[in-house]
């Protein structure tokens, strides 16, 4: 998913299942119609040797449903745009870098993204409290402390007033 396919000449990128078609697979694109590919040709054909002579097509085995001509005609379309370029080779991109290079510290980044961050953690677990101290806290600032209100709005048993504060 982090790496694009840029078509240069076509003799590296596999046609049928790496992602040169804006992103996308040929089994993202047209699921159907990729299921009638031997698992065997999809694995091998590039797309210099499918482009040539339009031997795409000849892959095509099994029931031609109307979704299966219907997502034919579709890559058909695309396909015929595709211009190879005989002295450009082919590129992977990785999509997490700006300059499209592989590093392992943007692949390690990308395990985070969407997560949150955790200001106060190194006052909490770097003190010389007792390690269930810490955890309390770390479970308070959470909000993860099973105070009376709490209970009360899980319905379960709890005192009506705190027994430390009253």
């Amino acid at each position: 998913m982090a790496v694009n396919a840029v078509v240069g000449n076509g003799e590296k990128i596999i046609f049928w299942t790496d992602r040169w078609l804006d992103g996308l697979t040929m089994a993202e694109m047209a699921p159907n119609l990729f299921r009638t590919v031997p698992m065997r040709t999809a694995k091998r054909k590039t797309v210099a040797h499918a482009l040539f002579g339009r031997s795409w097509v000849r892959d095509i085995k099994g029931a031609l449903t109307v979704q299966v001509l219907i997502e034919y005609l579709q890559v058909w379309d695309f396909v015929e745009e595709v211009v190879l370029q005989a002295d450009v080779p082919d590129q992977f991109r990785w999509k997490l870098t700006q300059d499209g290079c592989y590093s392992s510290k943007s692949a390690y980044e990308a395990f985070f993204v969407g997560s949150t961050k955790f200001g106060p953690w190194k006052r909490i677990w770097k003190t010389w409290a007792p390690s269930r101290c810490k955890f309390f806290i770390w479970l308070v600032y959470h909000n993860r402390v099973w105070t009376a209100d709490r209970l009360e709005r899980r319905n379960l048993p709890h005192p009506v007033s705190c027994p430390f504060c009253d």
